[in-house]
């Protein structure tokens, strides 16, 4: 059995309010590529499949140009759940027509009554695949009447339990889902900072050991590909590089060769990569650096670009300057804003802490590269002190 293995494909997705459509359709043409060449037996799409639960037009055209390539020109069965970025319900419209079609949409966890069977070119026996979508704690007990689940880590425990009750354990069972699944407790800079956060408090990952009966776990929501204590549990990542702390990742999607006569070997695992029409980069030097004549001829200038100044001295509206040379600056800071101004970083984060208007200006002079224009900062400051009489008339 031969499974395509993605996650997290947030199309429509705006990086610093640029759309990022053209560079995933680039992407996903890449994928279709390698779908034709390889015919996996499936291609599974692990949450995520959109940005936003109310996606854009364009977004859902090029998802439907895409699936029903796969699903009806290249007859390749598609199993697609819902994330936590999804409009979940949405995802599950006209799904069991689709269905019959060969495309699985499940957007809402509903408790599973079995799986969905297919069977690889060559293989004698099926594969049962269990989709679990994104689904929370407390929409988990309203549907299912589970009083004791106070977190991901129990109701993932419960859910398994189920599955594991109805599974035949004659044949390979997949799991499909969409969490924070890890094998030990996440640290500072494990997850990256384009992941929406899924739980405020509590206990907001499930433990890798509670997917012990499966043969593969195929999983979505980090953006950097892993596995999760084995090769048996797997994170494909993001389709694209979604922020500027994802750019050191090698991103690809996960071709999964699971033995169905030997069960006990590990599944054989081919990272192949995806390259987007622009890459997601960081450049530093001093603003006469970065703008000389010189730097006109530097090559992928037209990537997507952090700019970090060195420069001891702020520079006049140098946003202006750098996206002469550089067209697609998305942000732009200083090195050391210690040295800015007279002022040390503590400061600044003290004064931010102390007037929402300093942290405003700073954040659209970083974004933007110019201040914040006179319009804008007064019509911010209303809001402000609108905000600031409620605070003090519910005091």
């Amino acid at each position: 059995m031969k499974m395509l293995h993605t996650g997290d494909w947030h199309i429509g997705r705006h990086l610093n309010q640029h759309a990022l459509l053209e560079d995933q359709r680039h992407a996903l043409g890449q994928l279709l590529t390698l779908i034709r060449r390889e015919q996996p037996d499936v291609l599974i799409v692990a949450g995520d499949l959109y940005d936003r639960a109310l996606a854009p037009r364009e977004a859902m055209t090029l998802v439907d140009t895409v699936l029903t390539e796969v699903v009806l020109d290249l007859a390749i069965p598609a199993i697609v759940i819902g994330g936590n970025h999804d409009g979940r319900e949405r995802l599950d419209y006209g799904s069991a027509i689709l269905r019959q079609k060969g495309l699985h949409m499940i957007g809402t966890y509903r408790p599973i009554v079995a799986p969905i069977l297919l069977t690889g070119k060559g293989d004698a026996a099926p594969v049962a695949f269990w989709p679990v979508p994104f689904v929370k704690p407390v929409e988990y007990r309203d549907l299912t009447g589970s009083g004791n689940i106070p977190d991901y880590n129990a109701m993932y425990r419960e859910i398994v339990s189920d599955i594991t009750a109805r599974m035949n354990p004659d044949i390979p069972n997949v799991l499909v889902t969409h969490g924070l699944i890890l094998s030990d407790v996440p640290q500072e800079g494990d997850i990256d900072d384009s992941v929406r956060p899924i739980e405020i408090g509590g206990v907001s990952y499930a433990d890798a050991g509670i997917f012990d009966a499966f043969d593969y776990v195929a999983l979505g929501h980090l953006h950097r590909p892993q596995k999760v204590g084995s090769d048996r549990i797997r994170y494909a990542g993001s389709l694209l590089k979604y922020s500027f702390s994802e750019v050191d990742q090698k991103k690809s999607v996960t071709l999964v060769d699971l033995d169905t006569c030997n069960r006990q070997a590990l599944p054989a695992i081919t990272a192949f990569p995806i390259e987007g029409l622009r890459d997601l980069r960081v450049i530093r030097g001093t603003f006469d650096e970065l703008t000389s004549l010189s730097a006109y001829t530097t090559p992928h200038r037209d990537d997507y670009l952090r700019v970090v100044l060195t420069d001891k001295v702020r520079v006049p509206n140098p946003m202006e300057g750098l996206r002469q040379v550089y067209p697609n600056v998305l942000e732009m800071g200083y090195e050391s804003s210690r040295s800015l101004d007279g002022g040390g970083r503590q400061q600044r984060i003290k004064e931010h802490l102390e007037n929402p208007m300093t942290l405003l200006a700073d954040f659209y002079q970083a974004i933007r590269g110019e201040a914040l224009p006179e319009a804008e900062s007064t019509l911010a400051r209303e809001l402000f002190d609108q905000i600031s009489e409620d605070d003090d008339a519910t005091a």
